[in-house]
């Protein structure tokens, strides 16, 4: 009986021992369930962070954390020294970045004065005339070698007659000549700090080349037009002898259509109306005609079907450009005379020597000294008309 009791008390302890395991157990499982709640709201509240971070523009320089592995100072420091960035791309987008990074950009004093400007590669070039001489169909002899070049014409031609049977046949003699060219040196010589050529961006050495092409084509374009044929200069239309002319007033005056096709008229009679036809003025000279209406009330400008952005006078394609003067004088005027060309202006040869010669010097004269560098362009031409009757001009417009 005794152990009984003893049984059923031990049986008693161990059934408080497992209750207490089992409430231990309990209290366990409600702790880790807490941890597990907790950790899901976490989440949750991580999940919304990330979700606002991607819907939100905050700056960031790439490179700096993501991708740095890919950063090479070597390629960096290559393209600065070569200013060649082809190979280093990457490297360029995250210097560029970090050039428009700062603690206050638009504040000055909080970090605004830290930030370096930065270079647009776009460069806003210099607005300049209108080359228009090649536009309309001018004949151009390039890579020439000798001088003077010598290009025959025919200044005579047979002559035709009627004559009875057996009689003799009256004999007649063709007659030539020859045009010649020699080379006249038309030149552009720039001055550039060499600190400018290292430092600039873009290019300024390229910017320069391409500026001093283009005022080359500009200066050879106004030679063909009105080249004085002295100091160094060939001689341009306007200065031809036995071109054709038609002038509008004693003191010039507003060009009329009757104008315009006297110059037609005179080109006509001399059977020199043919081949690439057109017409070369001033806009304020455009300006003028392009009121002129004929006796239906239609404008004789029209559009100029071969080019859209051109218009069309007589039948024939006009080019404006704004080195054609506007101060001429004639007579009593004042300087408010302008010139307007008609032509074949496949008659008017441009003759060409080699091609633009560009170089550029470090030592030339006192370049080196002061750390310049001297970039010459050279182009040799020449202008002749194959015949002068192939043009005629109206060097007395006034605007209306």
């Amino acid at each position: 009986m005794k152990e009984l009791v003893e049984l059923m008390a031990l049986m008693g302890d161990l059934n408080k021992s497992v209750g207490g395991v089992k409430e231990g157990q309990d209290s366990l499982i409600e702790r880790v369930n807490t941890v597990d709640k907790n950790i899901t709201g976490m989440e949750s509240r991580v999940r919304v962070i990330e979700e606002s971070n991607r819907t939100k523009a905050i700056p960031s320089v790439p490179g700096v954390n993501a991708g740095k592995e890919k950063f090479s100072l070597q390629r960096m420091a290559y393209a600065i020294a070569s200013k060649d960035w082809r190979d280093a791309k990457y490297e360029d987008e995250v210097i560029r970045a970090c050039m428009t990074k700062a603690l206050s950009v638009g504040t000055t004093t909080a970090g605004g004065f830290l930030v370096p400007a930065e270079a647009i590669t776009e460069l806003v070039e210099l607005i300049r005339a209108k080359t228009v001489t090649r536009e309309l169909g001018a004949t151009v002899l390039d890579g020439l070698i000798g001088s003077p070049v010598e290009i025959p014409t025919q200044t005579g031609g047979a002559t035709m007659y009627w004559v009875g049977e057996n009689a003799a046949i009256t004999e007649s003699q063709e007659t030539t000549g020859q045009i010649s060219m020699t080379p006249n040196q038309a030149s552009v010589l720039v001055k550039m700090s060499n600190r400018l050529i290292r430092l600039s961006n873009p290019s300024a050495e390229r910017m320069v080349r391409e500026d001093m092409a283009r005022v080359l084509a500009l200066g050879i374009d106004l030679a063909a037009l009105r080249g004085s044929g002295s100091a160094n200069q060939p001689t341009g239309i306007a200065n031809t002898g036995s071109i054709l002319t038609v002038a509008i007033g004693t003191d010039g005056g507003v060009p009329s259509i009757a104008n315009l096709e006297s110059m037609l008229y005179q080109m006509e009679l001399a059977n020199t109306d043919n081949g690439k036809m057109g017409w070369a003025l001033h806009p304020r000279t455009w300006n003028t005609l392009r009121a002129l209406k004929d006796a239906e009330n239609r404008y004789y400008l029209r559009p100029d079907l071969a080019k859209t952005d051109a218009f069309t006078l007589l039948g024939y394609p006009i080019r404006k450009t704004t080195q054609i003067p506007i101060n001429l004088v004639k007579g009593s005027s004042g300087s408010v005379c302008s010139e307007i060309y008609l032509g074949n202006w496949q008659e008017l040869i441009i003759a060409m020597w080699g091609g633009l010669e560009f170089m550029a010097s470090q030592e030339t004269s006192d370049a080196f000294a002061k750390n310049q560098t001297w970039i010459r362009v050279i182009q040799e031409i020449d202008i002749a008309l194959r015949h002068a009757e192939s043009f005629c001009l109206v060097n007395d417009a006034k605007a209306s």
